[in-house]
């Protein structure tokens, strides 16, 4: 398609796979895969600044070991705040990274890997949450993960929109 003097070249092959049930299924592994990834070094990283006596792999599951946002700030452990600030920055991270791999549809990968981040957490420990605290941090995770995904798809579109072919 030519506009102005500048031809704009679309790879058809590439949206049609990325759209197939095997694309979208492949996207939603990468988005899984890349989650946990950040979600683990994020715990890593939490672990040490907070100073926390035990490291086990259910960190970044725990929800019963969350705060409880009707109480004063004062009174929360370093588990606790560490547990809040390793979900938002996993949330926000991985966003970023998901901007690398996806094309379009941040809302959609988003809300798919928080429903399975709340079901894995349910899994893991063996119990389902109680404390309503770890639902609106989760909404409000996914809720940055939306915003910023989208905000960095729309650049990324924009910016390979604006590429100039040569011909």
């Amino acid at each position: 398609m030519l506009i102005g003097q500048h031809n704009i070249v679309t790879d058809t092959t590439e949206n049609e796979s990325e759209y197939s049930i095997k694309g979208i299924l492949f996207n939603i592994l990468k988005c899984v895969l890349a989650f946990y990834a950040t979600a683990f070094i994020v715990t890593s990283v939490c672990f040490g600044a907070f100073e926390l006596d035990t490291f086990d792999g259910s960190m970044p599951f725990a929800f019963n070991t969350w705060l409880e946002l009707d109480t004063c700030c004062t009174s929360y452990t370093n588990q606790q705040l560490a547990n809040l600030v390793t979900l938002e920055v996993t949330y926000l991270v991985s966003s970023i990274i998901y901007i690398l791999f996806l094309t379009r549809r941040m809302w959609d990968y988003a809300i798919t890997v928080t429903v399975l981040h709340a079901a894995l957490s349910c899994a893991v420990m063996v119990d389902y949450p109680t404390n309503w605290s770890w639902g609106v941090c989760l909404g409000l995770g996914m809720l940055v993960m939306i915003l910023v995904g989208e905000m960095g798809l729309f650049c990324k579109r924009r910016k390979q929109a604006n590429k100039v072919t040569p011909g």
